[in-house]
């Protein structure tokens, strides 16, 4: 039987300006897998682009992009008209484009596998580039934990 909070690591990773995205590092040592779950809502016209990078500790001192494309799903209408998830090409970033997209639910799922780990990259987050201060960008990280139970270890702790 699947529990959402014993099975999913939920992390908040952002809540706010679509133009200052401050997205929190998140550590995938114990994640099977995972999906960094983005809303964007608000009708200024200033593109929002978000990369997928990897990085050596939560801090993100060490990090680099991440170059290989991931399965991802959009719904560019999302609100009360739309609820349905499309899968897109695999990528690594997306832009969103307020004048013609009117709302966005992005999911952009990780596999732990492409990162770097040899060298020491086991933690992802979303950077960004663009965006307006007055559209507002939500970042939800649910990942796939190894050893699941009633207390998931931390997500955003080395």
């Amino acid at each position: 039987m699947f529990n959402l909070p014993q099975n999913l690591k939920l992390v908040n990773c952002y809540n706010g300006a679509a133009n200052a995205v401050a997205c929190d590092v998140v550590s995938m040592k114990d994640l099977i897998r995972g999906w960094f779950i983005v809303m964007h809502n608000g009708p200024n016209d200033t593109d929002l682009t978000l990369s997928l990078y990897q990085a050596t500790t939560v801090a993100a001192g060490t990090n680099k992009a991440v170059t290989t494309a991931q399965p991802n799903y959009l719904d560019s209408d999302q609100g009360t008209s739309s609820d349905v998830l499309v899968r897109q090409t695999d990528a690594y970033e997306l832009t969103i484009d307020p004048a013609t997209q009117n709302g966005v639910l992005w999911v952009l799922e990780v596999d732990p596998c492409i990162l770097d780990r040899a060298n020491g990259y086991d933690c992802v987050y979303l950077g960004d580039s663009g965006g307006h201060a007055n559209n507002f960008c939500t970042i939800l990280f649910a990942g796939l934990a190894n050893y699941q139970g009633d207390s998931l270890a931390a997500a955003i702790t080395d």
